[in-house]
């Protein structure tokens, strides 16, 4: 049992959160490190660091050097890394969790959520792999995702070089296959597919990594996106929006979840609910994911009213749960993988890899 907050002794607590850049704003982290101070007694210290990709997740979880992860809705069952097979997370106490009330009642009952009576993953925000487009060149919006591969787009586009299979997804609709099928490796292994890949890569002007930045996006008139450069572009001048492709959208959920590293720490394991519970409010839901990150809040009060003032950063008509990104087996990956480092490898891309090192803006 956990000790009572008026007899526990003063101290100096870590935590060690693996992130993705913009999901712990340092001002919102202050704020919740001053906020536990007074509450529990204790300096809470935060060693933050971020991802590029979902392998950052397993390595560090594996070699027990982190506390907090925010994976993506389709990594805990990933046959790559087996999360809750090898039992390598821990259970989320919602009693500690107030605001898992407030959440948007379709991210609680999608089948990642929960494994048997227990939770493991909390919902934080969501939105698409989408086509984005400058509003300054393209005024009026693409209609599909074949416009990445009309040649009159041919050097004017970026994309992402690190999530190979939302890539492959992307073509794949491109290319006619129902979103049933966008991981059906029959369906992939065709000339077709893979041509389009190359082309893809090989058209892409530059090639940008993890979380796209302003940067990467500046003075393209195409991107894919998460959309989380936008509010920074538009600081810049550059009004940015994403289509909505007539073949759909795939689109992400991520959420917290908690290390082994914590089960037998129960003032870290009560404080790292507390961090989740604190980017479930309503401030940290407006402030950190809305505000900096053009991104959909979790938070249903704060959906609500972002709706109401039709505010909400992306078109909702091209948000279909259906198309969130599938759950793949090591088949599936190694194939997707192949044909992806074929398609650079023939696109002689890696010249175009981002080398900016510049961090979101809205940090």
């Amino acid at each position: 049992m956990l000790p009572s907050t008026s007899t526990l002794a003063k101290e100096s607590l870590t935590l060690r959160m693996l992130t993705w850049q913009g999901y712990a704003p340092k001002s919102q982290v202050e704020q919740f490190k001053s906020d536990i101070s007074q509450r529990y007694d204790v300096k809470l210290n935060f060693e933050i660091s971020y991802v590029t990709s979902s392998d950052d997740y397993f390595d560090a979880i594996r070699a027990n050097r982190v506390d907090i992860i925010a994976p993506s809705h389709n990594v805990l069952n990933d046959s790559r890394y087996k999360f809750l097979d090898r039992a390598l997370i821990t259970p989320v106490n919602l009693d500690n969790i107030p605001n898992y009330a407030s959440l948007i009642a379709r991210l609680k009952t999608l089948n990642y959520v929960t494994a048997t009576d227990k939770v493991f993953f909390i919902p934080l925000t969501y939105g698409p792999y989408g086509l984005a487009y400058n509003q300054q060149s393209l005024p009026i919006a693409p209609t599909s995702w074949k416009s990445l591969w009309n040649t009159v787009y041919a050097g004017k586009y970026t994309i992402n070089s690190d999530y190979y299979e939302a890539n492959i997804y992307i073509t794949a609709l491109a290319a006619g296959l129902n979103i049933e099928d966008i991981s059906n490796i029959d369906k992939l292994n065709t000339p077709e597919i893979k041509q389009m890949l190359s082309q893809l890569a090989s058209n892409a002007n530059k090639l940008w990594s993890g979380v796209d930045t302003a940067s990467d996006l500046s003075g393209h008139q195409l991107a894919t996106s998460w959309g989380f450069s936008f509010p920074e572009l538009s600081r810049r001048g550059e009004s940015w929006k994403l289509a909505c492709p007539q073949e759909g959208t795939t689109i992400w959920i991520d959420g917290h979840s908690l290390s082994r590293t914590l089960k037998e720490r129960p003032l870290h394991k009560r404080i790292a609910e507390e961090w989740i519970n604190f980017t479930l409010s309503k401030e940290f839901q407006k402030n950190a994911i809305y505000q900096r990150l053009n991104s959909f809040p979790a938070n249903e009060e704060t959906y609500s009213a972002l709706k109401k003032a039709k505010a909400l950063p992306h078109n909702e008509a091209c948000i279909d749960f259906t198309f969130r990104w599938p759950e793949l087996n090591s088949r599936q990956r190694n194939f997707m993988k192949s044909i992806w480092q074929q398609a650079l490898k023939q696109a002689n891309s890696p010249a175009k890899l981002s080398d900016d090192s510049d961090v979101l803006k809205a940090q």
